[in-house]
């Protein structure tokens, strides 16, 4: 689905944010990426959607290749991204405007545009706040709005870049729903985060380093590899995983989700 071979780029300054980066992303794969302040992995997103360009390397997903300025309307109608803060992605006063934006940008018919917006809505159960004002909106709602104007293209690829770390915990866990839906659906989710508990979120986690990939590894393999994530803080949940595991107490992390973990977490203390 997604391969990337060779992956440089500079800074103006002339820094590596990212160096050599080799990595193939399988279709229908939720990936999660963690990596501290400057390690690259927004870079990388904003690579990855197409925002910005490179010079050096390649990246193609399907038959899509990033670099070929020819196939810019495709790759714009394929690769999605949501951002940190959905007030920076929001542009228009009533939802349907700005969600019926992009897709107007893209060639849409009226009727397909009504067809995909009411669509979004639902997916992010949104649907009655169709003809809302987004300034009436809590900042979840917003991010929901946002996630759904990404999804009116009906995207191969979603990319999210830290979309809850702005958010309350009901937010998140609206978020979170979402995203497991999504993944049923069929769509490749890479998923950039700054919360260790949000790897448990993916199938597999990518830890970036100085530009670099330090660390691939699938969820089912985490407990082998907590040394790698010794540098990052353990909040929540990672931190009882990891606790348990030094006490010589294993979970079998491939299949669970993060509120599923928490079930079996709390089984363990009876």
């Amino acid at each position: 689905m997604i391969t990337i071979k060779n992956l440089n780029y500079k800074y103006k300054t002339g820094e590596f944010a990212l160096s050599d980066i080799n990595l193939e992303i399988k279709g229908n794969e939720f990936v999660t990426i963690i990596g501290k302040n400057g390690s690259g992995k927004s870079t990388f997103s904003k690579l990855l959607s197409g925002l910005v360009k490179f010079k050096n390397g390649e990246i193609k997903i399907d038959n899509l290749d990033l670099s070929n300025k020819k196939q810019e309307l495709d790759i714009r109608k394929n690769i999605a991204i949501v951002f940190q803060n959905p007030e920076n992605q929001i542009i228009f006063d009533k939802v349907y405007d700005d969600i019926a934006f992009g897709l107007k940008n893209l060639g849409f018919s009226k009727d397909e545009i009504e067809t995909r917006i009411d669509e979004s809505l639902k997916q992010v159960n949104m649907l009655e706040f169709k003809d809302s004002y987004t300034t009436e909106l809590s900042l979840g709602q917003k991010q929901r709005i946002a996630i759904a104007s990404s999804l009116a293209i009906n995207p191969k690829v979603l990319i999210l870049d830290e979309p809850t770390s702005m958010l309350d915990p009901s937010s998140k866990k609206q978020v979170y729903e979402i995203l497991k839906t999504l993944k049923e659906s069929g769509i490749t989710i890479i998923y950039i985060t700054n919360f260790i508990d949000e790897i448990l979120l993916g199938d597999r986690t990518i830890i970036f380093e100085n530009g670099k990939i330090k660390k691939d590894f699938y969820k089912k393999d985490l407990l082998s590899n907590l040394e790698y994530l010794k540098d990052f803080d353990f909040p929540g949940i990672v931190s009882l995983i990891s606790r348990l595991h030094s006490f010589g107490i294993n979970i079998e992390l491939e299949d669970l989700s993060i509120q599923e973990l928490t079930l079996k977490l709390g089984e363990l203390k009876k």
